[in-house]
């Protein structure tokens, strides 16, 4: 798997899969049956990836749409807005999807559950993650610590200009 996140939660699918077998299982073929599950489970997730791009892709004309609504903004906020784009581009899938469907498209969680075919606890745990990742990234921090610096002055100075 070529994510850590995803790798991450196919193991702690196949633990919890452990877990709910271990009565059942052969305890002397435990290494057996540990590859098998995780055999399976990998094809799942990359089956399950699939579909899911399929259904993000309908969802792919959404930065196109911010872009265009930006137009109304200043100049700083357009410069916010297009960076604010381009590092919700770079995340990888199923952090951007879940970002896009979930912040920009005001989609609930149920709704992003079924259109993705995710856990109600996968939405959350990725929408956590992509949004992290916007936060650790520099440039979107320091535009957006700019942008709020630049308002502040303006507050301060109020409407007649003192």
């Amino acid at each position: 798997m070529r994510v850590k996140e995803d790798a991450e939660d196919v193991t702690q699918e196949v633990f919890i899969k452990l877990w709910q077998h271990w009565q059942k299982i052969v305890h002397e073929k435990l290494g057996g049956w540990l590859m098998r599950v995780a055999h399976k489970s990998v094809i799942d997730h990359v089956r399950k990836q699939r579909r899911q791009q399929a259904n993000v892709d309908h969802y792919a004309d959404v930065e196109e749409q911010v872009a265009q609504e930006s137009e109304e903004g200043s100049l700083d906020e357009d410069g916010f807005k297009s960076q604010l784009q381009a590092a919700i581009k770079s995340l990888e899938d199923p952090f951007r999807s879940i970002v896009i469907m979930r912040d920009i498209q005001g989609m609930s969680y149920e709704e992003i559950q079924v259109c993705l075919e995710l856990s109600a606890s996968q939405v959350k745990v990725y929408l956590h993650r992509g949004r992290r990742k916007l936060r650790e990234n520099t440039q979107l921090r320091q535009l957006f610590e700019n942008q709020l610096s630049e308002k502040s002055v303006v507050k301060q100075a109020g409407p007649g200009g003192q």
